[in-house]
């Protein structure tokens, strides 16, 4: 009897140590697979780190579509060159080897349609142009207008007459041979632009132009002019 009753605890103890051991275990595996879904995580946070700094420029700053490659930006990026792409002998005819600062126009239909007058910005011609100009000529702008020549980048010459007209809004103009040379060219309204520069002539010491072109065909409507830089 007592034997019976002392193999009865053993086995009970024994069965007791049995579920003391599994439940051990059991902890030890929820450990192990918590340990593991961190170690994915801080896993997946590299991968995603990496993905974001090669592309570092955020979603909201990109650039629009619409705006990657429209007439304007075209027009916009494109810098004036500060001298003319011209044939060698007009280089020749410049004094002192000196060209006013470029600046550009859209020609609107007020310079093809009517056919007679190139209108120039107001501001561009203070600042670029009046500084080649004598005191004499100066006067003589206002009152009758200063015979030029103006020069296509191939050399041929047009004679002009530089301007200012006698109505309210006194605005600067090239008259007289701009017709012929809206012909020569086949100029258009909106989708051509021209450069201009100014020079004087090293023999005759007389005020010239040169007018290069360049066109942009799939623009159909007038833009903001581009900036006057100094």
């Amino acid at each position: 009897m007592v034997g019976d009753r002392k193999r009865n605890r053993k086995e009970a103890n024994m069965g007791k140590g049995s579920k003391a051991s599994t439940s051990k275990d059991h902890d030890e595996d929820i450990a192990t697979t918590l340990e593991a879904k961190n170690k994915n995580k801080k896993r997946k946070c590299v991968v995603d780190n990496g993905r974001a700094t090669s592309n570092p420029k955020p979603k909201e700053y990109a650039e629009p579509k619409s705006l990657q490659s429209t007439p304007e930006s075209r027009i916009y990026a494109y810098e004036l060159p500060k001298r003319p792409p011209v044939q060698s002998n007009i280089d020749s005819l410049v004094k002192n080897n000196e060209y006013s600062k470029p600046f550009e126009k859209q020609l609107q239909e007020n310079d093809i349609k009517q056919h007679y007058r190139l209108f120039l910005s107001q501001k561009a011609v203070r600042k670029f142009l009046f500084p080649l100009l004598k005191d004499e000529e100066l006067r003589g702008f206002v009152r009758q207008g200063i015979p030029v020549t103006a020069y296509d980048v191939q050399g041929n010459a047009f004679p002009m007459e530089f301007k200012q007209t006698s109505c309210k809004n006194k605005y600067h103009i090239l008259t007289q041979g701009w017709a012929e040379f809206c012909d020569e060219h086949g100029l258009r309204a909106l989708k051509d632009f021209v450069t201009l520069w100014m020079f004087r002539h090293k023999e005759t010491d007389r005020l010239c132009f040169v007018i290069s072109l360049r066109t942009i065909d799939d623009l159909d409507h007038g833009i903001k002019p581009r900036p006057i830089n100094n």
